[in-house]
């Protein structure tokens, strides 16, 4: 040994030496969500596990263990999680990226791959962040979120492995194949396996699985019939538009006293040049509502929603003018929106959709159109008025004796179901819209001569605004409905309430009432979420957290009835037994109830801006007055004389589209563009 050899050895000790203590001092991964570590094993589930959280204390927080353990009965995570990686020490956020921090499907997907994450929220005080992923997930999947040595501290250290953080215990019990299915996804995503610093695997939960058995149980038994016998004793209640003077309809609005005064409904949208009768029926529908407005959560395996009864479902039609076709008149299902009804907007549309060669046909959303004792009156030339049920389907669900715009189709808040919200009332509605499908598709006799006046196989769907969020789930799920138009529609709920002004006085109200109370502000909530493609928060203020953990585990419940959570299912991934629907989504820039980021997420989550057509309402909003300034409604424009021609184009690219059997979606204006290739700049 030469006399150098001790030095070299002692450096080489001593460079060891610092190494391990720069290793030993460097930040860590030390906690993921999610994970299928916070599941049991669940035979009867479709993923074969179920969701199981651990319970906050629940004398100080009752309203958390009503809603975690409302999750607990759920077989799988969110489609779109939020996301939680806690460190050992602060991070650079910069060093985040969609190379460094990603969700790894196990399965090939048809959509980009690795999953970046966005919507960055810093917590310094739990040095945790929190995310979203880039798009939604596919329900029923294995994922891993995976952390790579890419990201790196605030002294621009790479993270250290945690060997606990890396080995996926939560495999089993096909852990072995699992694992090497892992391993080789990420092989092939381009990451080596010393770069991975912690991961976790987690199963998406099924999202289709109520509605899909509903559609069964619905198959195997025979379609309702739709009949026109409204008026007292039985009559006919199917009236020639030449010889209607007026409509009139009478809410009721409260469980006790008077109607509301009477509404005449605007005949002049339906002109008898276009319409030749206007038909009111209805049908028997099987519901699958609990009193509360619930479904109950049952397996996924083998379970699903059980009936509770039947209800007289009613429909309005417009006939078209002239000579049917030999078949009968093609038929535009319409989905109304929000706190409408099946009067008012439908007649907004019909006129287009008639001289085109469509009837229009429609239903009340659940918990729409006032309660059951409200009144429809016609008026006509040369016969006496004659009065008709009005078929609302609104309750007083709070006790209050009021029945308010929309009541009935959510579930009652507060109370140990206010996180539920209207996912089940969304349901049902789509439950009905299929029955309506089937009823027609049995036969529609109108004028009574014993011939169906309606074509059976002709079916389109058509929805406004909430009619475009339940439309996205009756085309994911419904095979028979081949050709559909979804306007204005966004998701998830939660998060058109939170970015809406007109809907964040309710969601206020829901963080009031909450036990214990969310509310951080004195007028108004503050939530600091990010939209994506927004920089990182990184200090949000007190209660923000826990706000935005409410809101997580509201949307997570509610993914039976999302449209973001759907939209993967209409198009791109269609469900069992079913084929790509012909398609496409009609929105407006700068609409101020259904935000575009909400909108955006759905054409994200199922690959759709090819499928979407656009009014550029930002081009042409400085030539309106104040009250044209929000385009939510332009698709029914068409009642405003100073903006009639944009609703004009918006529903003649609808029926064009029907004519074509969804093969083309035109640009029939100027102010319209189709075929986008990528999110609008806003």
């Amino acid at each position: 040994m030469t006399a150098r050899a001790p030095r070299l050895i002692a450096a080489a000790w001593l460079l060891a030496v610092l190494l391990w203590a720069a290793a030993a001092g460097a930040t860590q991964v030390t906690a993921l969500f999610p994970s299928d570590r916070l599941t049991v094993g669940d035979a009867s589930q479709a993923t074969g596990r179920r969701v199981a959280l651990p319970l906050p204390a629940c004398a100080a927080d009752p309203s958390g263990c009503d809603e975690v353990r409302l999750l607990n009965q759920l077989d799988g995570f969110s489609v779109n999680p939020r996301v939680a990686l806690r460190f050992s020490a602060p991070i650079t956020l910069d060093s985040v990226t969609r190379d460094s921090v990603f969700i790894l499907p196990l399965w090939t997907e048809p959509f980009p791959s690795p999953v970046g994450l966005g919507q960055l929220v810093w917590d310094g005080e739990t040095r945790t962040l929190y995310a979203r992923p880039e798009r939604a997930l596919l329900q029923l999947r294995r994922y891993a979120l995976v952390v790579t040595s890419r990201v790196v501290d605030e002294d621009n250290r790479p993270l250290r492995a945690d060997p606990a953080q890396i080995a996926p215990r939560e495999a089993a019990p096909d852990g072995a194949s699992i694992e090497l299915q892992l391993w080789q996804a990420l092989e092939a995503a381009g990451v080596k396996r010393r770069e991975v610093v912690a991961l976790t695997l987690f199963t998406t939960q099924s999202v289709t699985a109520d509605l899909e058995r509903i559609l069964t149980l619905l198959d195997a038994r025979p379609a309702s019939e739709i009949r026109f016998t409204l008026e007292p004793g039985g009559g006919r209640s199917v009236y020639a538009r030449a010889d209607m003077e007026a409509l009139e309809l009478r809410r009721q609005v409260a469980t006790a006293g008077p109607l509301a005064a009477p509404a005449r409904l605007p005949l002049s949208l339906v002109p008898a040049s276009d319409i030749r009768a206007i038909a009111v029926g209805s049908f028997r529908s099987l519901s699958f509502l609990s009193p509360e407005r619930h479904m109950a959560t049952t397996p996924t395996r083998h379970g699903g929603p059980r009936p509770t009864g039947e209800e007289d479902v009613h429909v309005t039609l417009f006939v078209p003018q002239g000579l049917a076709p030999a078949p009968g008149w093609p038929v535009a299902i319409f989905g109304h929106g929000f706190t409408n009804d099946r009067y008012l907007v439908p007649m907004a549309v019909a006129a287009t959709m008639a001289r085109h060669g469509f009837a229009t046909i429609a239903i009340n959303v659940v918990g729409h159109g006032g309660g059951a004792a409200g009144t429809l009156t016609v008026r006509r030339t040369g016969a006496p008025d004659v009065t008709l049920p009005a078929g609302g389907r609104g309750m007083d669900l709070d006790g209050d004796g009021t029945i308010g715009l929309a009541e009935g189709v959510g579930t009652k808040s507060p109370g140990p179901l206010a996180a539920l919200s209207s996912r089940d009332g969304l349901k049902q509605t789509v439950a009905d819209l299929m029955q309506l499908v089937r009823a027609i598709r049995r036969g529609v006799d109108v004028d009574g001569d014993g011939r169906p006046d309606l074509d059976r196989q002709r079916l389109s769907y058509f929805g406004h605004s909430f009619g475009g969020i339940y439309g996205t789930l009756l085309m994911a799920v419904d095979p028979t409905l081949r050709v559909g138009v979804l306007g204005v529609p966004g998701g998830p709920i939660v998060e058109i309430a939170r970015q809406a002004a007109p809907f964040r006085p309710l969601v206020a109200a829901a963080l009031r009432s909450r036990n214990p109370p969310l509310m951080n502000g004195t007028k108004d909530f503050y939530e600091f979420i990010p939209l994506s493609g927004e920089p990182p928060v990184r200090s949000p203020l007190p209660g923000a957290l826990d706000i935005q953990a409410y809101f997580d585990r509201v949307e997570w419940v509610m993914q039976s009835a999302d449209p973001m959570a759907f939209a993967p299912y209409v198009h791109q991934v269609p469900l069992p037994g079913r084929e790509s629907k012909a398609v496409f989504y009609q929105w407006a820039v700068g609409d101020l109830t259904v935000p575009n980021p909400t909108t955006e997420n759905i054409l994200r989550a199922g690959d759709l801006h090819l499928l979407s057509s656009v009014y550029r309402h930002d081009k042409v909003v400085a030539t309106l007055t104040e009250k044209f300034r929000n385009p939510h409604g332009f698709l029914l424009w068409t009642m405003f004389p100073e903006v009639s021609a944009i609703g004009r184009a918006a529903q003649e690219q609808v029926a064009r589209f029907f004519l074509s059997g969804g093969r083309r979606i035109e640009r029939v204006d100027s102010r319209f563009e189709v075929q986008l290739t990528q999110p609008l700049a806003r």
